[in-house]
């Protein structure tokens, strides 16, 4: 009687340990899936690398003359600039800053941005600045009076009247209304705009300060509390694998089957996201970036969220796609060779 009472509790315990090895193997696909994205996340999203090359390829730097332009005009008191420089509109300055920095010098004063912005997130500074250097170094050559030139010849024609107040504008020190003047004019302004472009570049500050971090109730400490979770979010698919090695495992066969179908299964998830998955991540994300950006980085990075989305979701998708391609090769390979130990057996 006693034989018979064990020999039932052994096997009800055999029937309940199959459904639960399947039920921890299943739990271990779906958060190891979460894992990979989370981690990969962690690494990819918050290194200014991953937004140069994506930055790169979405021409994002030919964005940067708008962004400089809003940042000049808002922090430069309009009072105490030269003549020439007073009455430009913000299209203007735009423009201006367009003919002033070709693209060969926009690029590392973006890279700069990004590299300031992305550090301030990793509290590795209290500051986002731009360095404005290389835009006081062409005011003050002869770019920047060509720049000027140029932007004057964008503009409508300038009247007899206009010509005259001018004249006098630039000897009284008022302020100049720009216009076209004819050809035979420009020799005459030429050295006002060359003195003035020199004036105006030491109006210029060399770093130009975006975000100052806040004294109290920082977000970015909720942010990295955030990652860190992320960091940690791969303990829990390890011990469910743990876990079923203790109730299912008993021979080499067994571990490699039981090992090699969630390692399989887990690694194809994983690829199809990584393939498949950009235009749902993208739209999730941008509406995350939209609602959290004014928390954590600069307020111009608000107009740029859909490039911001993409570049992030191409840095989390990217490493996830061959992760999990690797995982099922390995996965499948497990699998084939405990199916080939079984029937190899007599």
């Amino acid at each position: 009687m006693l034989c018979n009472g064990d020999c039932l509790f052994i096997n009800n315990m055999e029937n309940f340990r199959k459904p639960l090895a399947v039920f921890i193997a299943m739990s271990f696909v779906i958060t190891a899936v979460m894992a990979l994205l989370l981690i990969n996340f962690d690494r990819r999203a918050f290194t200014a690398e991953t937004y140069q090359q994506a930055f790169a390829r979405e021409d994002f730097y030919n964005k940067i003359p708008s962004l400089m332009a809003q940042s000049i005009a808002a922090s430069a008191d309009t009072n105490q600039l030269p003549a020439v420089m007073q009455g430009m509109s913000l299209e203007a300055w735009e423009g201006f800053i367009r003919v002033l920095l070709p693209p060969e010098v926009l690029k590392p004063i973006g890279d700069d941005v990004l590299i300031s912005t992305f550090a301030y997130l990793n509290m590795e500074s209290d500051l986002v600045q731009v360095n404005l250097t290389p835009v006081k170094a062409s005011m003050m050559s002869d770019t920047g009076t060509q720049a000027v030139l140029s932007l004057l010849n964008t503009l409508p024609a300038c009247t007899f009247e206009q010509i005259a107040q001018i004249t006098f504008n630039v000897f009284a020190g008022g302020q100049i209304e720009l216009c076209n003047p004819p050809a035979d004019v420009l020799p005459l302004l030429t050295p006002v705009i060359q003195g003035q472009m020199q004036a105006s570049a030491t109006l210029i500050p060399d770093q130009l300060t975006l975000v100052t971090a806040p004294l109290q109730d920082d977000p970015r400490q909720r942010l990295l509390d955030v990652r860190f979770l992320m960091r940690l979010s791969l303990i829990l698919p390890i011990g469910l694998l743990l876990t079923l090695t203790l109730i299912i495992i008993r021979s080499l066969q067994d571990w490699l089957t039981w090992w090699g179908i969630p390692f399989a299964v887990t690694g194809f998830s994983s690829f199809v996201i990584g393939l498949l998955g950009a235009p749902i991540f993208g739209v999730v994300l941008e509406g995350i970036l939209s609602s959290q950006l004014p928390d954590y980085l600069p307020t111009f990075l608000l107009e740029f969220t859909g490039d911001l989305a993409s570049a992030m979701v191409r840095a989390l998708l990217n490493p996830v796609l061959w992760q999990g391609l690797i995982l099922s090769i390995i996965g499948i390979g497990m699998t084939g060779v405990g199916f080939y130990l079984k029937y190899k057996q007599p």
